[in-house]
């Protein structure tokens, strides 16, 4: 229940915080597997930056076929990302909460996890190349009625708008 409460105040905190930088960092992308099942296309958003440090808030939309008891599911993945180094070159690490709504009715969270690494090769640049490009370890954690880990990989396409 603690972590519970320390995550929804950290989510609120950093809501709160994302309208704070006028110039904060962008970007639109599209996953293929990763938090969303088989793929997400997804909103980012700088929201802290600290040296070789970086914050950025993701949110994601995801329609995925389930099976015959649930039909097919909307997934709303909400991730924190935390991005380590300068330049083009990132280790990629979030965590956050996936809202799962099927067209049968039912409704459940995973928690996604990642980690990855963060390609960017115009990152710092003004006129550099807008486009990142990230490969990651994305495991499915369900924590409510029973703990699973499901094992998934993602790969992400971004642009920086």
């Amino acid at each position: 229940m603690r972590l519970k409460l320390i995550f929804g105040l950290f989510m609120i905190s950093a809501f709160w915080g994302a309208g704070l930088s006028a110039q904060a960092v962008r970007h639109i992308s599209l996953e293929v597997g990763g938090v969303g099942g088989f793929g997400a296309l997804s909103y980012e958003r700088e929201v802290l930056k600290k040296g070789a440090f970086r914050m950025d808030l993701r949110f994601g939309c995801s329609f995925v076929p389930v099976d015959a008891n649930n039909g097919s599911a909307l997934i709303f993945p909400v991730l924190a990302h935390g991005l380590i180094g300068n330049g083009q070159h990132q280790l990629d690490l979030g965590i956050g909460q996936a809202l799962t709504v099927t067209t049968k009715g039912s409704l459940f969270v995973l928690m996604p996890a990642s980690i990855g690494y963060r390609f960017s090769p115009g990152e710092g640049k003004v006129d550099g190349c807008r486009l990142y490009l990230r490969p990651a370890y994305t495991p499915l954690i369900s924590y409510l009625l029973d703990f699973q880990w499901q094992h998934w990989a993602g790969l992400t396409i971004g642009l920086r708008i």
